[in-house]
């Protein structure tokens, strides 16, 4: 048996193997694929050449895979498998328009989900697929129509709307106010901290909040950390600590009454979150609709 090539089989061969694996013979595999069954024996010899090993043994009723054929089977009938479903799910895109929006994951999951259903509601006819991630989005690489980002530095090249300028104030728990009943929470308390790497000079944290409440020498507190603002955000709810919260993010926290604002003092965020997309995104159905929406949401003035 000659040695193994590295290139792919035809994919005509591959089906003739797998319908005469089904099958158990060469001549009822020929016709169901309308050929000869002398066409089916040769591609499958070309197959085993190719790939350097033996799949059938030839009996008096038909053929009989080998176990290198049991094996190469399962791949193929995965492959096929996996087909399938691409073309199901293609077909399924072809007759349901949609739109693919990138995210934050805070925003995403703090901010988007909450109001999910409207999207339904004011736009039935396009589905909506919503991606978080903290990545630089790859609109040539990726299926995304459009993406929110924080600050407009980030993608100079597409077009943009402006959504919001967030802020930030203290808040807590319930159970961690009653903890501390009788002291001063913002004395006492622990914090969390957020990082967010490069991108935190442009978020203000508990040094610049005090400073700008006129307490220049804060006693250390304990505190906790976090990468992700949701997991902030679910600590604070947890009993954590005291968290300087994003308005946008913490709102449905606010009304459920999971945390409750400790002082009013805010600071803005030093840089606004934008909808970002590239030219091509305003032919897609839907897009408009979609715009429109993010800005309703946002609390913007739109004429559409």
């Amino acid at each position: 048996m000659p040695a193994p090539s590295p290139r792919l089989p035809k994919i005509s061969v591959i089906q003739s193997f797998k319908v005469a694996a089904e099958l158990g013979s060469l001549a009822k595999a020929a016709a169901q694929l309308a050929l000869t069954p002398a066409a089916v024996s040769q591609q499958i010899r070309q197959l085993e050449e190719q790939l350097g090993s033996t799949l059938f043994v030839r009996t008096q009723s038909g053929v009989m895979l080998t176990e290198m054929g049991k094996e190469y089977l399962r791949y193929v009938t995965e492959a096929f498998d996996i087909l399938h479903l691409g073309q199901q799910n293609l077909r399924h895109a072809a007759s349901v328009p949609r739109l693919t929006l990138y995210s934050l994951p805070a925003l995403a999951s703090k901010w988007l989900l909450p109001n999910i259903a409207q999207w339904r509601a004011h736009c039935p006819e396009i589905d909506l697929s919503l991606h978080g991630t903290h990545t630089q989005v790859d609109f040539n690489a990726t299926p995304a129509d459009f993406v929110i980002c924080f600050g407009e530095d980030r993608y100079p090249q597409l077009d943009k709307q402006l959504l919001f300028l967030d802020e930030v104030l203290p808040v807590a728990s319930p159970a961690q106010l009653q903890r501390f009943a009788g002291q001063d929470v913002l004395q006492h308390a622990p914090l969390i901290h957020l990082d967010w790497g490069n991108e935190g000079r442009f978020l203000p944290d508990w040094r610049s909040w005090f400073q700008a409440k006129g307490i220049d020498d804060a006693p250390p507190q304990p505190s906790f950390s976090f990468n992700l603002t949701s997991l902030a955000i679910d600590a604070a709810v947890a009993g954590a600590g005291l968290l300087l919260g994003q308005r946008r993010l913490i709102a449905n926290e606010l009304a459920r009454g999971d945390l409750v604002v400790v002082d009013p003092l805010s600071l803005p965020l030093s840089k606004p979150y934008f909808l970002a997309w590239p030219q091509r995104s305003l032919s897609q159905p839907g897009s408009a609709a979609l715009i429109h929406w993010l800005s309703q949401l946002a609390g913007l003035r739109t004429n559409s």
